[in-house]
Parts: C-alpha cells; structure tokens; sequence
C-alpha cells in the first residue's frame, strides 16, 4: 500500500506504533511494537542514541504523528500502525 493510499484511508479501529530502526536503501528491522505513543517514546530516544552519527535531522510529522530521526544513513521511526485482527480478514 502506497503511503498516499494508507493516508487516505479512514483511522478504525486500535492503533499501535511501530519503533523500527535502518540504514537508508537497506531496509529495516522492527524494535517495537506499542500499544500507545507515549509508552514508545523512551524506547525511541534510546534508539535514536545508538545512531552513530550526529543526528542530522529530527521531525514529527504533523498528520500522523509518526516522529523520525536520522543521522548520517542510519535512522529511527516511531510510526501509528492499524491494528488488523482476523475478523477484518474474513
């Protein structure tokens, strides 16, 4: 789903965050997931300190929430995720 397409879409139903880490053009791995913002933002700024390169930038985006911070290629995401349960599925 393209990032336009999942903003587009109407926010139902539980949402969690999602605190991932990786390098720019090499892809991620998940630390993560968390059942509200505020319960991930201490595992984000640990995470962004583990980046071993000045932190070049730092931004929040203002529609979603998602706060993101990079150094250097490395960076760190904390983003709100839909939760899917199986009945969705069906």
């Amino acid at each position: 789903m393209t990032e336009l397409a999942h903003r587009q879409q109407p926010q139902t139903g539980p949402i969690v965050w999602v605190l991932s880490t990786g390098e720019d053009y090499e892809g991620g791995t998940v630390l993560g997931v968390y059942a509200d913002k505020e319960t991930a933002k201490g595992p984000f700024v640990e995470a962004a300190k583990k980046i071993p390169f000045d932190l070049d930038q730092a931004w929040q985006d203002e529609e979603s929430g998602a706060v993101h911070a990079h150094g250097g290629c490395d960076w760190v995401s904390l983003e709100p995720h839909p939760l899917i349960t199986a009945t969705q599925l069906t």
